[in-house]
């Protein structure tokens, strides 16, 4: 799956830190695929910080962000859990700009 920055940082929120042995190992796999390499985070100069409201953000420099898009792949186990995740966030009308495309990726166009 092509995943852009903001895509993979929203699902490294959006994956459950709680479960069963197999699934928490299956997560962690899947944690490690989507996470950035030390070179990624160079490349895109991801920083972490805070925002007006004191909430942490990250930062990073969106035209780096357009020039690669990583494809990611992510097991059928993994894909139900993120469709699950995304399918809830819709029906509590929680979406956000940042999973909306991820809702498009994982859940409209897997249909």
């Amino acid at each position: 799956m092509k995943l852009e920055v903001h895509e993979r940082l929203a699902l490294l929120e959006l994956l459950p830190k709680t479960g069963d042995y197999a699934a928490l190992k299956t997560l962690r796999r899947a944690r490690e695929m989507i996470a950035f390499t030390p070179k990624e985070q160079k490349f895109y100069k991801i920083v972490p910080g805070v925002n007006a409201e004191g909430k942490p953000i990250t930062n990073w420099n969106p035209n780096k962000a357009k020039e690669q898009i990583k494809d990611i792949p992510v097991d059928e186990f993994t894909t139900n859990i993120i469709r699950t995740e995304l399918a809830k966030l819709e029906m509590e009308k929680k979406l956000t700009e940042q999973t909306m495309s991820l809702y498009e990726k994982f859940v409209v166009r897997l249909q």
